[in-house]
């Protein structure tokens, strides 16, 4: 048991690392070249191939992820996790919101988003219509990724599994809609992918080890774990 929780840990360490140089790499290349090779002819055929009804429930998803409607639906969230999980739940999430942050690193690479021309203009660029990487993805891996997580680790009903499935689907649907529906160019969303994967791990390091951590102060501890939270 203690070997597989020592491997799990070794991969965790291991994407985290990988994704991290890569992110780094990643943005260099984009912040050099504006626009990387494949990600105008990738644009325009999911942008053709996409049903209309995954576009449509893309921009369902993308309507409260802005600047003002990002932490109103964290805020509705997080109420739910405290009532569903408990406190320390609730706590979780919050570490997972701090590092939402990263979305404010959005356009750190200032190119503008794609047309239905599909032309690359390097001199367009608006703050909120594209820039690398993409906040939306960000957002949507750290907030809806730590449900997930949290459905899978605290419920062991099968209302826990639909919600982290349906949240696994509510990432993907995000991650194919913001370049069907020409919000961001291909590398935005692999840029915010890179980038939120070592945040999120960092997240579950923490979730995990923070009990043992607070253990030895009885009253941080009862406090956060206080009867009928899980």
């Amino acid at each position: 048991m203690k070997a597989d929780i020592s491997l799990k840990s070794q991969i965790g360490y291991l994407i985290a690392a990988v994704s991290a140089i890569c992110a780094l790499i990643f943005s260099f290349a984009v912040s050099v070249k504006g626009i990387l090779w494949g990600e105008i002819g990738m644009s325009r055929w999911m942008y053709e191939n996409t049903p209309e009804f995954l576009d449509f429930f893309g921009d369902i998803i993308d309507a409260p992820i802005t600047d003002l409607g990002a932490p109103l639906l964290f805020i509705g969230i997080s109420i739910l996790v405290y009532w569903q999980w408990g406190r320390y739940a609730t706590i979780g999430l919050v570490f997972a919101g701090f590092m939402t942050s990263l979305t404010r690193i959005s356009d750190v690479v200032e190119r503008s988003g794609p047309n239905e021309n599909f032309v690359f203009y390097e001199s367009s660029f608006i703050y909120g219509e594209g820039g690398y990487p993409s906040g939306h993805i960000v957002y949507a891996i750290m907030i809806f990724g730590m449900i997930a997580y949290l459905a899978g680790k605290h419920s062991k009903t099968q209302v826990g599994t639909i919600v982290k499935y349906f949240m696994f689907l509510l990432i993907l649907l995000n991650l194919w809609t913001r370049i069907s529906g020409l919000h961001h160019w291909p590398g935005d969303v692999i840029g915010g992918v890179l980038l939120s994967t070592p945040a999120f791990l960092i997240v579950i390091w923490l979730y995990n080890r923070v009990p043992g951590f607070i253990e030895r102060n009885p009253k941080i501890y009862k406090f956060v774990f206080e009867e009928g939270n899980n």
